[in-house]
């Protein structure tokens, strides 16, 4: 999404609203780099896959942080003490940007969250590096891995691919460079 539908779902607030609003956006994009923006929820929000990281909003007296998740203000309580704060929300200076080292902390707490929602009930497994590049994808058949597994760099490239069978490697794996060359292929029975 362009950074024109973020400004436009937030033409209604004063130009400093709206600034500190798009200021506390980019300085979590810049953290989460793999991040992509949407609109869920009616508010401007940074996605993780098919997670949400956070929404951020303007209100009449306020602006918003919401980090995806209840359980995070209780989590962080002694260090949200200076915030107006409810289970989902955690309310900040209209024309002030929330502070990066805060956010920062906030945000790799929800991150830690999704990383412990997997696998989902279905088996799908994703692992997320703190930058929200993708690590690992792939499918649990109960406790086992199971299906085709893709690993990633930092990056991400991807750097290793193959399939498991119950939990054992099957098939043909292969290795890649970071430039997506093939340098290695081991064959499992």
């Amino acid at each position: 999404m362009s950074k024109a539908l973020f400004k436009e779902a937030l033409k209604k607030f004063p130009k400093e609203q709206q600034a500190a609003l798009l200021e506390t956006i980019e300085s979590a994009e810049t953290l989460f780099p793999h991040s992509e923006r949407v609109i869920a929820w009616g508010m401007p929000t940074l996605r993780i896959g098919e997670d949400n990281l956070c929404h951020v909003m303007g209100f009449k007296n306020h602006n918003s942080l919401f980090p995806s998740s209840g359980s995070i203000a209780s989590q962080l309580k002694k260090d949200l003490a200076k915030f107006k704060v409810s289970k989902g929300t955690i309310q900040f200076d209209a024309e002030l940007a929330f502070p990066k080292p805060l956010l920062k902390k906030i945000l790799l707490a929800r991150l830690d969250q999704i990383n412990g929602s997997y696998p989902k009930k279905n088996g799908l497994f994703i692992e997320y590096y703190k930058n929200g590049g993708i690590k690992a994808k792939g499918k649990y058949k109960g406790s086992q891995m199971h299906a085709k597994w893709e690993f990633f760099r930092q990056d991400g490239s991807l750097m290793r691919a193959g399939e498991f069978n119950n939990g054992k490697q099957c098939g043909t794996w292969v290795t890649y460079d970071a430039k997506g060359k093939k340098v290695k292929e081991t064959k499992f029975k």
